[in-house]
């Protein structure tokens, strides 16, 4: 191997290390719900449950405020505090959201109010605030009812996961309120279809598997009319209709199992599952082709008459920027504990949710443009050169590798059979993502696994296939050189 590529090897595994050492560190650093939690006022609990005008707060059996009346001092009801009553079921897609809930003697909500929340408002919308017709919804509500998205609960668009957060924490807290304070029970036929309904709004998940057994299918047929096919499935159904794919948002969740509840949240979760096993065994499957975004800046490259491809010490360059971004985005999640301020900046750099949901303030916007101007003279300029995302597949690509998951790779004839390489290097010339390069001292191409986006386009062209390579040998079965060696 020459000296040059070798240095170029070391010097990326140490930028892995790097990446893993800060993710491990990411888990010990995380706010608990005690540290997050505020004092209540009066103010808020008045607004909860009008009808009292004193309060008293309870500790048994857990935190509590009972209401009183003036000047007759009967009680009327109750408020509490999701954040003290149910923590587990109060994380939101990025921070602790405190929800304080007024509930009558009858078990009836009276009121909710949202006293703190870290939310994306590019996201919610303002939505959280008291009045919204998303929080007033509740209103009436008992702990009888089901609280099902998108059968009793109107949920946010563009944010079903904090939707089901809150709603998820009000409705267990109610229970808890109902059955252990205020003594009332709830029959147990009403919770035995709950895990049903749950499941049918979200029966187009399957939807989503199916686009990724055609993804598949596409890569072994090679053919251009089903890759972009697959492609405008994956842009419409996982971005327009679900409003974008996975964001680094994600991956901090993971890492500080601030994971959303599964039932309300199937989608999340498969997605989630597809990303990241696929790219265990097929390297950078998903930002070839299950990245909405990626697949609109392709097609946008293709409508495009102006080329420019940079020069290959620029592009070896600007490759990594995508893995300082990461590196200094996990930083601000660990540092800020995933604050607003992260979440901005996240916002920023990447591109989706301007994108997808048409919101987004300045510099968003700027950004956006800029991504898509440049994307659509350099094939998909945001993925290769700026998306962290993409360097934490790349990253989870590595490790598979090293633990010897990988199973799925594509690889050139000429690779492993030199006297078939023609020397053509129509290989290299069709990779749009720089990944394949021909060294002269071994007369054959070399694939970087790590900028690899399996779109399998190189087979296609190479003329070695026609000595006797076949679909199995050329996109299957050939390992890589492993980074970590």
């Amino acid at each position: 191997m020459p000296k040059k590529t070798r240095i170029r090897m070391k010097g990326t595994r140490h930028f892995f290390r790097l990446l893993l050492l800060i993710i491990a560190l990411l888990t010990f650093f995380q706010p608990t719900a005690e540290s997050a939690a505020r004092q209540v006022n009066t103010k808020d609990l008045e607004y909860v449950l009008p009808a009292a005008s004193d309060f008293v707060k309870k500790i048994d059996p857990f935190p509590y405020y009972e209401g009183y009346d003036f000047p007759n001092g009967s009680l009327v009801g109750v408020a509490f505090l999701s954040i003290e009553v149910v923590p587990e079921e109060s994380w939101g897609y990025s921070s602790l959201i405190e929800i304080l809930t007024g509930v009558d003697l009858k078990g009836r909500i009276t009121g909710v109010t949202v006293l703190a929340e870290l939310e994306s408002p590019r996201y919610t919308k303002g939505l959280l605030r008291d009045g919204s017709w998303f929080l007033t919804q509740f209103e009436n509500m008992t702990s009888e009812d089901l609280f099902v998205l998108q059968y009793d609960v109107d949920a946010i668009s563009g944010a079903t996961i904090t939707s089901s957060a809150v709603t998820r924490s009000i409705k267990t807290g109610l229970e808890r309120i109902t059955f252990e304070v205020l003594y009332r029970e709830l029959p147990p036929e009403v919770r035995q279809y709950s895990f049903w309904y749950y499941l049918m709004w979200q029966i187009d998940i399957l939807l989503l598997f199916c686009i990724t057994a055609l993804a598949f299918h596409a890569f072994f047929k090679r053919e251009e009319w089903l890759r972009y096919t697959t492609l405008g499935m994956v842009f419409a159904y996982i971005g327009i209709l679900k409003g974008g794919g996975l964001s680094l948002i994600d991956v901090l969740r993971l890492f500080s199992f601030r994971m959303p509840l599964f039932l309300n949240n199937l989608y999340w979760y498969s997605l989630v599952f597809i990303a990241i096993g696929v790219t265990l065994f097929a390297g950078r499957f998903y930002c070839g082709w299950l990245c909405p975004f990626g697949a609109f800046t392709e097609f946008l490259y293709r409508l495009v008459p102006l080329k420019w491809r940079p020069p290959e010490t620029l592009d070896r360059c600007l490759k990594l920027v995508k893995f300082i971004n990461l590196i200094i985005l996990l930083i601000l999640g660990l540092i800020l504990s995933n604050t607003v301020t992260a979440i901005y900046i996240t916002g920023i750099v990447e591109p989706f949710a301007t994108f997808f949901h048409l919101d987004g303030d300045l510099p968003a916007w700027i950004w956006l443009i800029l991504m898509l101007l440049l994307s659509s003279v350099v094939s998909r300029f945001f993925c290769r050169y700026f998306c962290p995302l993409g360097a934490f597949f790349a990253v989870l690509s590595a490790i598979a590798g090293f633990l010897k998951l990988k199973s799925l790779h594509v690889t050139l004839s000429g690779k492993h059979s030199p006297e078939n390489c023609k020397g053509c290097r129509m290989a290299e010339k069709q990779c749009q993502m720089g990944a394949i390069h021909y060294d002269d001292d071994l007369n054959q191409p070399e694939i970087d696994e790590n900028e690899c986006f399996m779109c399998n386009a190189c087979t296609a062209v190479c003329p070695a296939k026609s000595s006797g390579s076949t679909i199995q040998d050329s996109a299957s079965t050939i390992q890589k050189k492993d980074i970590f060696q």
